[in-house]
Formats: C-alpha cells, structure tokens, sequence
C-alpha cells in the first residue's frame, strides 16, 4: 500500500529542488542530500524518480527489518503492526509524499530505532547522535518531526536505569547545540538565484524554486509568506481532514495511552512523552504543510507503540487482548479508505474537496 501510494511527481515538485542544494558555496542547512549528488553533473528525470525509489525502497525494507520481531511473532502482534504501519500517518504518507526531505528523515529515524533495539543502550545513545545530525543537515525541522521519538526511547531506557540520565541530557544538548549551529551556519551564502540557475543547468525538469526563497527569507518574511497561504481553502481542507481522521487519532491515542499504562510508566512520563509526540504540530505555526506535521506526530506515536510492544512483554500482552476484543478488518478497512496524510490535507478530503470544487 505504501508503494501504491507513491506517486512519483518530479517537474515542480517542491522536495526534489534539495537534489540541487549542496555545499558548492559553503555549508547550507537542507544541503546534505544534494551534496551527495553533487558529483553528478546532471540528473534526469528518470534518475530522479530511480533516486527517489532507492530512497523509499531503503525505507520501506528497513522498517522490516526493525519491526521484523513483532511481524512474525504471533498473529496478534502482526495485526498491530499492521494496523499502525498501514495507517494513514505512516507508511502510506511516506510514500504519497514520496519526493525529499521527509523520506530520508524517516529512514534516518529507523536506522536510529534499529540501534537502540539492537545495541546496548549507552552504545545506541552514543551511535545515533551523528545519525541524529545528519538528520538536521538534511532537514532542521527533523528536531520536532522525528527526534522526540527518540528523546521518548532514551527515556524509557533512562527510567527503567538500562541507560544513566546524563547520556540522555547530553544526547539532548549535543543534538541541541548541533541544532542551533545549523541554523546560524547554514544560511545561504548566495542569492536564491544563483541557486536555481546552478540546478537548472543540471535536469531536464523543473524546479520551484519556492525552496530556496525559504531558505533566504527572514523568520518574519516567512511567517507572512505563511499567513498568505492559509487562506480560506486550506482551511476547509483541514477541517475536513480532521473530520476524517478523527477516529484514526482517537485510535492512536487510545493505543498509546494503554500502552504506555502497560509499561508501568509515571503519570509524568506519560505527559512528557504525549508533549513529545504533539510537538510537530509546533511547525504549523511556520508552515502550511499541516498534514505533514500532524503525520509526523502520528509516526511517532505509532513507532513508539511498536517499540513498547516489542520491547515489553506487559505491553504485548495488553494489545494482544485488545486485537481480541476489537475488530481489527473493519479499523483496517477504514485506516485503508481514508488514504494517506499528504502535505496538505488527508487524500480521501483533497479528493472530496476537489469533487466538490469542480462541482
């Protein structure tokens, strides 16, 4: 479904800009992945689309890989998995995204979560704090989309005394500092312009070059350029969406609150972790892209209940009455008919909407 769900635009498309973006004029925020291209004199189409596929086949292969234990373990655990990674927000909104820089920052998350599933807990806190900066080279909103997640598994571990709280605060303040010298040396050293005519020297498709107006423009001229763009559709369109979705969130929330119950985790624990995963939602207030921000707050919580349950035989057992007592097709059916979470809006409400404009 998630494959499916791709549908491969490249002329225009927003993400697909940052192949063109790299460090040729000094260190840029947003410039890790077109630096790894830059060797590559030009790029087609059909590059482009095969790049990006690599990408979302990486992804899809290593959430696999990193949930392979809970697929394959009973079939009550396998239709939690399944239930979660078929959800709108996860796996289905990756692909439907499809283009940069959200799919890297996912795969990026998994190499994350494979480590601290994997390594003992102060050799992953240590090992995913590069793969934590990288993720801010590629996209500094990686800090509130996916990093809270980890934040969450680092303490749990911390709780649970498998890892001592100083590794987590400083994991926290490393990836902090790392965060804010991104932000203050990554600035664009040229004009916008200069950055767009390099790219369209090298691809035969267009670019919108919206992406690197961003880059350039001030925190005041981009929450203008915010403002604009809520306008009257974009709203209907997220209450629209929200309307949809909703009892997908209510699901989601349930399952986290009973998972995290199961745990045996504090009252404080559970507040922090919920403010954690609620957090992408903070990048509404700096982009129209709400779904994206409501899909990575969805992502976390998904991955953190796969975590649990993986992790925790209290938790696994909690679900596993819970899958017996629910019924899983119909929520699957559902999940499967709202469509994936876009950039903008959930697809079945981008469809309606558009049914009903065209109307």
């Amino acid at each position: 479904m998630a494959a499916f769900a791709s549908y491969g635009p490249v002329g225009w498309n927003y993400g697909f800009a940052l192949y063109f973006l790299n460090y040729n004029h000094g260190f840029v925020k947003r410039g890790f992945v077109g630096e790894l291209f830059s060797h590559f004199a030009y790029l087609t189409r059909g590059q482009l689309l095969l790049a990006e596929y690599l990408f979302l086949a990486a992804a899809f292969v290593l959430c696999y890989t990193v949930f392979r234990p809970l697929l394959f373990r009973n079939r009550e655990t396998s239709m939690i998995a399944v239930l979660l990674l078929s959800a709108p927000a996860a796996l289905p909104h990756i692909g439907y995204l499809f283009a940069q820089p959200d799919v890297t920052l996912f795969l990026l998350l998994l190499l994350c979560l494979w480590m601290l599933f994997n390594m003992s807990p102060f050799a992953a806190a240590c090992a995913t704090i590069p793969l934590c900066i990288i993720a801010l080279c590629t996209h500094e909103a990686f800090s509130l989309m996916f990093y809270p997640l980890v934040v969450a598994i680092l303490i749990e571990q911390c709780r649970t005394r498998r890892l001592p709280w100083i590794a987590a605060i400083a994991h926290v303040a490393i990836i902090g500092a790392a965060f804010l010298a991104i932000l203050h040396f990554g600035k664009l050293k040229v004009s916008p312009d200069t950055i767009l005519q390099e790219a369209l020297t090298r691809t035969n498709v267009g670019i919108q070059r919206q992406v690197y107006d961003v880059m350039a423009s001030s925190f005041a001229e981009q929450r203008e350029l915010v403002r604009r763009m809520y306008n009257s559709l974009i709203w209907k369109l997220l209450a629209l969406t929200i309307c949809i979705a909703a009892p997908y969130f209510f699901l989601l929330g349930k399952l986290l609150r009973r998972s995290m119950r199961a745990a045996a985790m504090p009252s404080w624990q559970q507040a922090i972790t919920s403010l954690l995963f609620l957090s992408p939602l903070l990048l509404c207030y700096l982009g129209h892209d709400f779904t994206r921000w409501i899909g990575a707050a969805c992502i976390d919580a998904s991955l953190f209940i796969l975590a649990l349950a993986q992790t925790n035989a209290a938790v696994r057992d909690t679900l596993t009455r819970w899958t017996t007592n629910e019924n899983i097709t119909a929520w699957l059916a559902y999940l499967i008919a709202a469509g994936p979470m876009g950039a903008t809006g959930i697809r079945s409400a981008e469809l309606l909407l558009t049914a009903w404009s065209g109307r």
